[in-house]
């Protein structure tokens, strides 16, 4: 069986609080300030995949780092957020890893 992550995260404070819901009643700023602090997390399990040829399982695995983090924050810290995301996913068993939306324009795109 084949086992791929997703790299995901937040766009912006509201994404956090589907997660979090506690986080709807705080400011924004604080908000992003604290999830800065978070480590990456497993947010889904994706079974189920199958075609005639082969099977695949994956996991979205969280950066947690808002969209306006990830073009504001130092490079080299944004960067490592990633890499942390990709550990995680290395560590339940993925062998591909995706970046999704702005984490894949730090940096070279992923290519290193």
């Amino acid at each position: 069986m084949e086992r791929f992550a997703f790299v995901i995260h937040p766009l912006d404070v509201r994404d956090v609080a589907r997660k979090f819901s506690f986080t709807r009643f705080l400011p924004a700023s604080v908000v992003e300030w604290a999830i800065k602090f978070l480590p990456p997390q497993k947010v889904a399990h994706i079974t189920g995949i199958r075609s005639p040829y082969a099977e695949a399982e994956g996991w979205f695995v969280s950066c947690p780092l808002t969209a306006r983090q990830i073009m504001s924050l130092p490079p080299d810290y944004v960067v490592e957020k990633i890499i942390q995301a990709g550990h995680l996913a290395e560590m339940l068993g993925a062998k591909i890893l995706g970046l999704g939306a702005f984490t894949k324009v730090v940096g070279d795109a992923g290519v290193s």
